[in-house]
């Protein structure tokens, strides 16, 4: 693993991260922040996973690595920690060999468990669900999303919720929305958000960027929020410290592995490059740090 250790470029995260924070960072028992290297980087989009992931937690001022935890044993497209139950989620990715469905993570060991060995596919009959973005509200609901890929080219995005004590899911098709390289989370006071990454509305136009609030029920759009300084920021979290939502900038289905953090503040519509971080980092999640 490829990890920055220069002290020049932790100070320079650290400034950005100083101009970007609120005054809640100052709490004194900061979150903890968790992430995992490793996708289906090596295959084509919906073939067979030929990587696994590793847990990994990083000092969640600046992105550099804390600590490599361990192997996960499946491939993570989607993580989210339950503030009631102190459980760590993950979504596997609909290209994993072993299971494609919900499991649970060891923040000790990086070991992955499935919730249900037998609810493969998430319980949902019919092809593989390429579910990702697992986030949970502070009453431990747990929502996530997959992109549709038309034709026909009517079909939109499909929210989905999902049982967290057996990993069985139910679907919200056609949310009106196309989103990709996107990232969904809960923010501090249960509003849901979906973090769309750059796309041109005709060819030859600016990449335009777009925060879209959901109604958590159903996954229908409540509003947007245009972002500045389009920049993919995917598979993300929100800060309980900050406020500020943190997603990823990689290349995917690439051999390219380095990647970037990106906050962005929702309700500005702001957009900051913190800085490069672990490579091949896939997804983050905020535990927020207990006595």
């Amino acid at each position: 693993m490829n990890v920055l250790k220069g002290s020049a470029v932790v100070a320079g995260l650290a400034a950005s991260f100083i101009l970007t924070v609120t005054p809640q960072a100052t709490a004194e028992k900061p979150s903890r922040l968790f992430g995992t290297t490793g996708a289906c980087n090596n295959a084509s989009p919906g073939g067979p996973c030929t990587q696994r992931s590793t847990l990994v937690e990083l000092d969640p001022r600046t992105g550099a690595l804390v600590r490599e935890i361990g192997p996960v044993g499946y491939t993570v497209n989607g993580l989210a920690w339950d503030r009631r139950s102190k459980r760590l989620y993950a979504s596997t990715a609909i290209g994993d060999v072993t299971f494609h469905g919900l499991i649970t993570i060891d923040p000790q060991t990086g070991a992955g468990t499935p919730v249900n060995a037998l609810v493969r596919n998430f319980g949902l009959a019919g092809p593989a669900s390429p579910i990702h973005s697992i986030t949970l509200d502070s009453r431990g609901n747990m929502s996530a999303w997959y992109d549709e890929f038309p034709p026909p080219l009517t079909v939109t995005d499909t929210y989905v919720t999902i049982d967290p004590h057996t990993g069985i899911a139910s679907e919200h098709p056609d949310t009106g929305i196309n989103t990709s390289q996107n990232g969904l989370s809960f923010d501090d006071d249960d509003r849901l958000w979906n973090i769309d990454a750059p796309s041109s509305k005709s060819i030859g136009a600016p990449p335009t960027q777009t925060a879209y609030q959901l109604r958590p029920t159903d996954g229908t759009v409540l509003r947007g929020v245009p972002i500045t300084t389009p920049t993919p920021a995917a598979l993300g979290d929100f800060s309980p410290d900050t406020g500020l939502y943190y997603g990823l900038e990689f290349e995917p289905f690439s051999a390219t592995k380095a990647t970037f953090i990106e906050a962005v503040n929702v309700r500005t519509g702001t957009l900051t490059t913190l800085g490069q971080t672990v490579d091949d980092l896939h997804t983050l999640a905020f535990a927020k740090k207990v006595k």
